[in-house]
């Protein structure tokens, strides 16, 4: 039997197939390696919405004929399910083998783009060779897929090769999602609010809203541990958006308390901008809320710039042109283009903490900073240097020319009834 829509062998062919491979290996009777290779698409669902279902069917069948090409000697393969597909190749060289298997997916997302231009057509494949021909086929095609999930949401590359380090963080990495939703269900995530500061008056010109989760026993989760674990399984946008209603109710809440008002910046991470309904999605439930358009900030990190410039730049524009500020988070960290000052329709340059700091501690650094400074200032963008933690950093700082500072110096990061009591008294 065969799959209706790409024409693959059903799962019990397939099986059958691989495994009177292994068994050629198993007994000397191939020098070759069997390799598992799995596959899924980025933003297959939006494929099938924007262009139809028939749309996705045709991707997929020609993905099925790709999957014999010459430079890969396949075996089998079977789609799964969905838009998951998985391969399974002869390989005498695997350096070859993973290069072929690179070329293979870029070509085949860059063909497809020019008849579906409105969607990321990227390829998300994880490649694991077997070691062991005893090993059960659907625990390889495990390995496969725990490479393949750990490339979700990083489009700069095209396949990543399962190792067992991989295995190991795989499963170090799974305690914090069960963690993570059940704080999302029983509302554990902390907001947190760091203020932002003029340094000419001293007062506060904003804030930006920051997270913490809680587990069930009250411990706090470091950004640093439950961050990169939900970017890199696409639970970061359901945290997004927790922290984005939370900021809109507490300005609604400001609003009827009649507290003075500051811009509260939300960070929104790049997976947000690989979903085609990004901006529709923010502004329909911002429009829940009776409050002021300017008064929210979206910060995007500077790396997302450097993965499908163009896509992003057209989401953002539609965000701006809403009415939204826009600012570059990190600016400096380390991918930093001068260009990209020209090109980005955004509105405020937050200068990276650690850009800052080092650059200060030698003259060729502070002039480096200092010229930064003036360049943004000379096209009439907003500065904010984050991570200023003395006076004398924010004395340099101001004398090269930056007004707006952020950092430990005046706060940290502090839960929302305490940052309105010490910076937004009620007005008497």
């Amino acid at each position: 039997m065969r799959d209706k829509i790409t024409g693959l062998p059903i799962f019990e062919e397939f099986e059958e197939q691989i495994k009177e491979a292994m068994q050629l290996v198993a007994q000397k009777k191939t020098d070759k390696e069997i390799v598992v290779v799995a596959t899924d698409f980025s933003n297959f669902k939006y494929l099938n919405r924007i262009y139809g279902f028939d749309a996705g069917d045709v991707v997929l069948r020609e993905f099925a004929q790709t999957i014999y090409t010459d430079s890969l000697a396949c075996i089998c393969a079977c789609r799964m399910y969905s838009d998951h597909v998985v391969g399974v190749y002869w390989c005498e060289d695997r350096t070859q083998f993973i290069e072929s298997v690179n070329q293979v997916n870029r070509q085949f997302a860059a063909d497809r783009k020019k008849y579906f231009p409105l969607i990321s057509m990227h390829l998300n494949t994880g490649i694991y060779f077997i070691e062991d021909m005893e090993e059960e086929l659907s625990v390889a095609i495990d390995k496969a897929n725990i490479a393949r999930k750990s490339m979700k949401g990083n489009y700069s590359i095209n396949y990543v090769v399962f190792t067992q380090e991989l295995n190991t963080k795989n499963e170090e990495d799974a305690f914090v999602i069960p963690i993570f939703e059940e704080a999302l269900e029983d509302n554990r995530i902390l907001v947190l609010l760091q203020p932002k500061i003029c340094v000419d008056t001293q007062k506060i010109i904003g804030a930006e809203a920051l997270s913490r989760i809680l587990d069930k026993d009250g411990n706090i989760l470091s950004p640093a541990t439950f961050i990169p674990i939900l970017e890199k399984s696409g639970r970061i946008i359901d945290l997004d958006q927790y922290v984005t209603k939370a900021v809109y109710r507490v300005i609604e809440q400001w609003q009827e308390e009649g507290r003075e008002l500051v811009p509260i910046s939300i960070n929104l991470s790049r997976n947000h901008f690989f979903k085609e309904d990004v901006v529709e999605t923010i502004i329909e439930e911002f429009e829940k809320h009776n409050i002021d358009k300017r008064l929210i900030e979206f910060e995007i990190t500077e790396s997302v710039f450097f993965e499908q410039a163009d896509i992003l730049i057209r989401k953002i524009e539609k965000l701006r042109e809403y009415g939204f500020t826009i600012s570059v988070d990190d600016f400096g960290a380390g991918y930093s283009s001068l260009n990209l000052i020209s090109i980005l329709p955004v509105d405020i340059i937050k200068l990276d903490r650690g850009f800052v700091q080092n650059s200060l501690q030698t003259s060729k650094g502070k002039n480096i900073v200092k010229g930064l400074i003036e360049i943004l200032n000379t096209v009439e963008l907003q500065i904010v240097c984050e991570g200023v933690e003395t006076r004398e950093e924010e004395k340099i700082i101001r004398e090269y020319g930056c007004k707006h500072v952020q950092g430990f110096l005046h706060d940290r990061p502090i839960p929302i009834p305490l940052f309105q009591e010490k910076y937004l008294p009620v007005a008497q």
